[in-house]
């Protein structure tokens, strides 16, 4: 009786080990609704034998529609994706976006989750008549907010002193609404300067701060 007690469990571990784990879902950007087409979707395991600890178990790649199914029978912990110059947000699974950038594996179960990047956009700032006439200026620059909510207030706002003249400063951001405030103090007197801006894939957007 022991031994087929014993014979049964190791028939159902074998069973357990040889299940299928299946993720199917699509790499795509929130925003817009598209989907990202050659992203790399890994399934890993932890391992000690490779510098960055992990090994890959399976790998495929998304459609043209940023379609995948990942399929694969050995044992794996985690499910990342490579989407190249994109900025990854997170898996999206039973309704909300899961921390961090790996998904744990559900060891032989069909899971179901959607990866979310978005591309870059560019902001170029321009400042004019900045303490360049024996001014006291002194100017700060804040990003606010984004949406999707991807920043928050920024603790340490840029702050600039001397002459500047179209300083022209390039800022990579993911697309989507930011909004900016700028603070300039004159012979001791405080204006604030506020603008919503959308960076748009690949494009540059000017904000221009004269004073």
């Amino acid at each position: 009786m022991k031994k087929l007690i014993l014979f049964i469990l190791v028939v159902i571990v074998l069973m357990s080990c040889n299940r299928k784990t299946t993720l199917k879902g699509r790499v795509m950007n929130p925003i817009t609704g598209e989907g990202i087409a050659g992203a790399t979707i890994s399934a890993s395991k932890i391992t000690m034998e490779l510098p960055g600890g992990y090994k890959t178990v399976e790998q495929t790649t998304s459609d043209t529609n940023g379609d995948f199914l990942l399929k694969f029978k050995k044992s794996a912990s985690s499910i990342g994706v490579s989407t190249g110059n994109y900025h990854n947000i997170g898996w999206y699974q039973n309704g909300e976006i899961q921390n961090g950038y790996y998904l744990p594996v559900q060891q032989g179960e069909n899971m179901h989750a959607d990866f979310y990047a978005v591309p870059y956009g560019e902001l170029q700032i321009n400042v004019k008549n900045i303490n360049c006439f024996n001014q006291s200026d002194t100017l700060s620059i804040f990003r606010t907010h984004s949406i999707p909510d991807y920043y928050d207030d920024v603790p340490n706002p840029a702050i600039y002193v001397g002459c500047i003249d179209n300083i022209g400063n390039m800022n990579k951001s993911p697309m989507g609404w930011y909004k900016y405030k700028g603070k300039v103090i004159r012979n001791g007197i405080e204006t604030t300067i506020k603008d919503s801006i959308y960076l748009g894939a690949g494009e540059t957007e000017v904000w221009n701060i004269y004073y």
